[in-house]
């Protein structure tokens, strides 16, 4: 069990890839879990689902977009554990929007969520990290490929590998591991509220597929395995590192 003794904790951790990454951190052993989500009524349905297995499980509200949110979080672990050892950042958001369509205050939104939110988070956990512990942050292949309306969520991505690679050397010298997993098309219900018909997104999805060399979707379970690889020992050898779990889609 990779993350025996470990503390950790997941934002976004109602649905998709922050769901299925909360069930593998069990499986590998955590001591304790905080999940995050917004909508109340998800999270306690979360919150009891996850502790069926015998985990310690506390469910925050949480938004990225309200820097304030970051920093009770921060207290209420302290004071419930008083370390943290594996922080996945993994809640964002997409609004695509093509040249033309680009509006300031959503992008600016955007940015927040995706970017200023995680980045804050890390900086109010911070001071309960001990050495070894390991944060990872949800980018995505999007940010070294072009996409027509991504603009935006993009450049938020690779701005977010950039952060990255700075916290790794800031917080690197107290022996924290900053890391990130980049996925490619994926199976979760952040392509539902896109509001595009089904039919348009059926379209949209083979078009993709169409470029993706593993000719298929990626699983929530499959970037939930990468997670908890960079959460444990095991990679404790990686600094400010991107991994791509998307098929091929981004370097074949």
């Amino acid at each position: 069990m990779q993350l025996s003794g470990k503390i950790a904790l997941v934002t976004g951790a109602t649905t998709g890839i922050g769901r299925a990454t909360a069930e593998r951190f069990i499986e590998d052993g955590v001591t304790a879990l905080i999940i995050t989500g917004q909508d109340q009524a998800r999270l306690k349905t979360a919150r009891a689902e996850l502790a069926e297995h015998g985990v310690p499980v506390t469910a925050i509200c949480w938004r990225a977009d309200t820097p304030t949110d970051s920093v009770a979080l921060a207290e209420r672990v302290m004071a419930e554990h008083g370390r943290l050892d594996v922080v996945f950042a993994n809640a964002g958001v997409t609004w695509p929007a093509p040249l033309g369509q680009i509006e300031a205050e959503a992008a600016q939104a955007q940015f927040m969520v995706n970017v200023i939110g995680p980045l804050l988070l890390v900086q109010a956990l911070s001071p309960l990290f001990s050495e070894g512990s390991s944060v990872i942050l949800n980018t995505s292949c999007l940010n070294v490929l072009g996409m027509p309306g991504m603009a935006v969520y993009s450049a938020t991505k690779a701005a977010l590998r950039s952060v990255a690679r700075t916290l790794s050397v800031e917080l690197g010298t107290r022996g924290i591991r900053i890391n990130s997993v980049a996925p490619g098309p994926i199976e979760t219900p952040i392509y539902s509220k896109l509001g595009m018909s089904e039919a348009d997104f059926a379209e949209m999805g083979q078009g993709i597929i169409a470029q993706v060399p593993a000719g298929r979707f990626d699983k929530s379970s499959e970037i939930a395995a990468a997670v908890a690889f960079l959460a444990s020992d095991g990679s404790s050898y990686m600094r400010g590192a991107e991994m791509p779990v998307d098929g091929g889609w981004s370097s074949l």
